[in-house]
């Protein structure tokens, strides 16, 4: 099953009159690497919140952010930390006299500084909020997935394509070394005979022993058809209901140890031609590949 490592998804939902929003980037990656944001009173539930992940999605860098609607907090739940403005009034006092500064200290000083004023977390969340939380996170997950798999259709349009083609060509350089074979040998048997006309010092069979092994040196009969195998194996992995970016990976590596021994064997320049071309389309398909989870 051939499903994209690229998406995004995202949901919404309301928990005690706030609005809280999820939203799951995911871009390809050798590992599973997961990255969350949420409000602090969700902490705890942070390694829960990675396994939720990592059930539904093996690999790519996935990066999660929960967050609240600006403003969906009302003041009442709001707590004003008196003590710690006083503290920074003093501290800011105290640097002026310091650096011998007549500058008053006021109020737009202080309300730069950070937590003068914070959600009211006295309670810890609830086995209430927890559900709901899990749910968004499922609900993002969803549409991310969907989005995951309808790319994923197009690289898998797209990598068909190539690796029928791969198979095709193939099947045109089986014919064409079947023929090549024969007529190889006949012509190396030709040209030894004519440097060789004196047939009293010619062993007759052995010099057809070595025509015989010379030929099986350069026959890549044996390449085609694990080449053949390796394709038709390819395709019915993108069919099967697993994921196989791994397993791709894998059969694309052996297919081009197939393509480079058919290469390096061959005597004939047709053929060598073919390979080149066979190995370019394999390297877009090594490149679509990158990103199929």
């Amino acid at each position: 099953m051939i499903i994209s490592m690229t998406g995004f998804g995202k949901s919404e939902g309301t928990f005690k009159g706030k609005k809280y929003f999820a939203e799951i980037r995911s871009v390809n990656s050798r590992y599973s690497e997961i990255s969350l944001r949420y409000p602090r009173q969700f902490a705890s539930y942070d390694l829960e919140l990675k396994e939720i992940v990592r059930k539904r999605i093996s690999r790519g860098k996935i990066s999660v952010n929960f967050s609240e609607e600006s403003g969906s907090v009302s003041a009442a739940g709001m707590n004003l930390n008196l003590d710690l403005i006083k503290s920074y009034a003093a501290e800011l006092n105290k640097i002026n006299k310091e650096i011998g500064s007549s500058e008053n200290v006021k109020l737009e000083h202080i309300l730069t500084m950070t937590n003068l004023f914070g959600q009211d977390l006295s309670e810890e969340a609830g086995e209430e909020e927890r559900k709901f939380l899990f749910r968004l996170l499922d609900n993002a997950l969803d549409d991310l997935i969907k989005m995951k798999k309808r790319e994923g259709e197009s690289l898998k349009k797209d990598i068909t394509e190539r690796i029928n083609f791969i198979k095709s060509e193939s099947d045109v350089i089986s014919k064409i070394s079947s023929k090549k074979t024969s007529i190889l040998r006949k012509k190396l048997k030709e040209k030894i005979n004519s440097i060789l006309k004196d047939k009293r010092i010619i062993d007759e069979n052995r010099l057809e022993t070595e025509i015989v092994l010379y030929a099986d040196r350069i026959d890549i009969t044996e390449e085609l058809i694990r080449l053949k195998s390796h394709n038709k194996y390819f395709i019915e992995n993108m069919k099967s209901n697993e994921l196989s970016g791994r397993r791709l990976n894998f059969l694309v590596q052996e297919i081009n140890r197939e393509i480079n021994t058919i290469a390096s064997k061959s005597m004939d320049a047709e053929i060598s031609q073919k390979s080149v071309v066979l190995k370019e389309e394999l390297e877009k398909i090594r490149e679509q590949l990158q990103n199929v989870e």
